[in-house]
């Protein structure tokens, strides 16, 4: 699959059904025996379950997976184990050929997301606007749906488009996002996955569609945003997001965002 075909989506999103956290309490659920006729979008807490569908496949999510569900799914559900099976389930409609076709096509598609508390809590804030069902709280949960699939699906786009430069540039990508204030080498990410700076900036950049320091640039770059709307000066947020010259940072973050740092927290 080339890379151009699995970058941009934008999923219909038109009603959502039903929000809520849930645990099974039978061993076995024929309830999508027939077709789900809703697509979903499925977040495990804890415990694990088997998705047995009708065309034989047998898909296992566990604990930290997230998983979205096209409407014409059929499955029956088997819970394993002895911890109980509790997840986070939406359920929505929308127009399914605007779900990504590596979604459509295996019929279920899963994934481990990067920041799962992230996820988890976004899901217990749209749970919270859904059941307390306010004026206005179909707009609310269905923007916050949307937020949240545009962050998963995007993840699922870059491993899509390459499953093993993906794989390889990985320990990479962690380093990136958990050390990024630090002092960052070429050569220590390459290290990192086991290959040549050659190959690593190749691979890296086949994923990712642009070089890895220049990745970590802009990463760097989307923390100091939210430092900055969290109040902190320039200078302070130039030094906790690894720039060492604030003046640099200034400028590379006009380059990114069109406005200076100051500028952006005047607006935001």
């Amino acid at each position: 699959m080339e890379l151009s075909a699995v970058r941009d989506f934008d999923v219909s999103v038109t009603e959502v059904v039903l929000a809520h956290r849930y645990a099974l309490e039978q061993r076995r659920v024929d309830i999508y025996r027939c077709g789900r006729r809703m697509h979903g979008l499925v977040c495990v807490l804890s415990g694990m379950a088997e998705y047995c569908f009708a065309d034989g496949r047998r898909i296992l999510l566990r604990a930290g997976d997230a998983a979205v569900i096209p409407a014409a799914a059929a499955y029956t559900l088997y819970w394993q184990g002895d911890e109980r099976f509790e997840h986070y389930t939406v359920n929505f409609l929308g127009d399914e050929k605007t779900l990504p076709p590596w979604v459509t096509e295996k019929g279920i598609w899963v994934i481990r997301p990067r920041n799962f508390a992230l996820c988890t809590a976004r899901l217990e804030e749209l749970v919270g606007v859904w059941s307390r069902r306010r004026p206005g709280f179909q707009m609310q949960t269905r923007a916050r749906l949307l937020a949240l699939l545009a962050d998963i699906l995007a993840e699922g786009a870059v491993s899509a488009a390459d499953p093993a430069a993906y794989s390889r540039t990985l320990p990479a990508l962690r380093i990136i996002e958990n050390r990024y204030p630090e002092k960052i080498t070429l050569e220590q990410l390459a290290q990192a996955c086991g290959m040549s700076v050659s190959a690593f900036r190749r691979a890296f950049a086949g994923v990712y569609e642009q070089p890895p320091l220049a990745y970590l640039l802009r990463f760097r770059v989307e923390k100091a945003r939210e430092l900055l709307l969290l109040g902190f000066s320039v200078e302070e947020t130039a030094l906790r997001t690894g720039f060492s010259d604030a003046n640099y940072f200034v400028r590379y973050f006009r380059t990114v965002t069109g406005m200076t740092p100051g500028r952006f927290r005047r607006i935001y």
